[in-house]
């Protein structure tokens, strides 16, 4: 009997990295699960299960396999890319009961780096949390998406400040913050005010560490709930600015950087040959092809299918959507949504790109950025599933094309006679990662012979390996 596999929910990816830490559980590793390459931040984390899938799987034998959730907290543990390799290949080495023992070490480790103080008075506690808070607000001021930093900045090197101070200052500052108000909450009054607040804040926290650790983007994202703050300041006696004052303010301010780049890259785009600002948000761009495209610009931090109703609710005639908060992003059910409507969602560099193209290449436009990207994290995911000797394997299809793909189509071409066991173990190894890095893959394995008679729809086969 064998276990179904089943996406790792969003709620257990989160409990994972809370007890990681944003470091690898091998206690001989412990290393970053970010790796700074060339300015960019590279993720080299790995959800691992102790006990694997199936009859085959890493420790599948443990008398426990038949008992637990093999995708469950309990049974899960975050590697980096080489512990993950390390772990499974040589599974005789590294036991469940080591592995779990790895696991409550490095928990209890990063439980105890926020020392959580037993506080009785409320304002000792208010003034931790408002210190706390401070520190955010002032990165976000000096180094956040709308700062001068990251929309003055043409190199890019903004927004990689900002994602280091997220990583390493403004999520752990969020952790502290929750677990002060909840480990002390039975040191006051019940019902007590500040921990009904705090869950607000919580949700928007739980968000914001999804949008910076994982690819897994939530449709219901939180901002920053301003009243926490507010609330915070005012038991304080700290006067603070209202927050239905402050957030009109702050729709000013990003208004006028939505005009800036305008100004800096659209109106001496080749594609286009006039623009005509409509309202506040939307303008109405003529291009050289002869279309005329009615374009809301808006610099929403985090793009949803919930964002997209309210920009319908305002105009339901707009072609496209950009998204041009230079730290922003959408969702890929947002994109998805906006396809089969038949309306472009873009950020504002892929806009500028997807313009000189139409139909289908328009809407699913996919950036040589993008592009290079999947090929290289694709090369890296085969080059680490152990390809038997004298095996090529390629990508084609629409991963390579789309920016919105329905699945990956891998061929993996063997030289005969076959070394069947190391090619099921590698069929199996890239099919996970691939899971678990981008989604459903689908997989063909042909002969060098069968590979020689095979031909393509589309001229796109890229060799991944060797």
């Amino acid at each position: 009997m064998t276990s179904a596999r089943k996406s790792i929910s969003i709620n257990t990816t989160r409990q994972l990295w809370t007890q990681c830490g944003g470091f690898c559980q091998n206690p001989s590793c412990n290393k970053p699960l970010f790796r700074e390459v060339e300015g960019s931040s590279v993720s080299i984390a790995n959800v691992a299960h102790i006990i694997g899938h199936g009859g085959s799987g890493p420790r599948s034998d443990h008398e426990l396999a038949e008992h637990i959730d093999r995708d469950g907290l309990a049974n899960l543990i975050m590697l980096c890319l080489e512990c993950h390799k390390v772990v499974d290949e040589l599974e005789s080495r590294f036991s469940v009961e080591k592995m779990q023992a790895w696991k409550k070490a490095h928990a209890g480790k990063i439980v105890s780096l926020f020392s959580i103080p037993d506080i009785r008075d409320e304002r000792e506690l208010l003034i931790e949390v408002n210190d706390l808070l401070e520190e955010n607000a002032a990165l976000f001021r000096e180094c956040g998406p709308y700062s001068e930093n990251v929309l003055g900045g043409s190199g890019g090197d903004g927004l990689i400040i900002w994602k280091k101070r997220c990583l390493d200052t403004i999520l752990p500052n969020n952790q502290k913050i929750i677990e002060l108000i909840d480990r002390n909450k039975r040191n006051f009054k019940y019902p007590w005010e500040l921990y009904r607040r705090m869950l607000e804040y919580k949700i928007h926290a739980d968000a914001f560490q999804d949008n910076c650790l994982t690819d897994q983007k939530i449709n219901d994202y939180k901002l920053f709930p301003r009243s926490f703050d507010y609330y915070v300041k005012i038991q304080l006696g700290i006067d603070s600015e209202n927050p239905q004052v402050a957030e009109k303010q702050e729709l000013e301010f990003r208004y006028n950087t939505v005009q800036t780049f305008i100004e800096r890259f659209l109106n001496t785009h080749s594609a286009i040959q006039s623009l005509q600002e409509l309202n506040r948000g939307t303008m109405l761009v003529s291009l050289c092809d002869g279309r005329k495209l009615k374009v809301f610009v808006t610099n929403t931090y985090f793009f949803t299918n919930y964002t997209l109703e309210r920009v319908l609710e305002v105009d339901p005639a707009v072609d496209a959507i950009i998204c041009a908060s230079p730290a922003g992003k959408y969702t890929e059910e947002a994109k998805k949504q906006c396809i089969d409507m038949n309306v472009g969602l873009f950020m504002l560099g892929e806009f500028m790109g997807a313009i000189n193209y139409s139909g289908n290449r328009y809407l699913n436009y996919l950036t040589r950025y993008d592009r290079e990207k999947r090929k290289d994290d694709l090369r890296q995911l085969t080059r680490g599933a152990a390809p038997p000797s004298g095996t090529r394997v390629f990508v084609f299809g629409s991963f390579m094309r789309r920016k919105h793909y329905n699945d990956i189509d891998i061929l993996i071409v063997y030289q005969e006679p076959a070394d069947s066991s190391g090619l099921e173990l590698f069929r199996s190894n890239i099919e996970r990662m691939i899971r678990n890095r981008f989604g459903n893959s689908d997989l063909t394995i042909a002969s060098e012979r069968e590979f020689s008679t095979l031909s393509f729809d589309h001229d796109n086969l890229l060799q991944l390996y060797p």
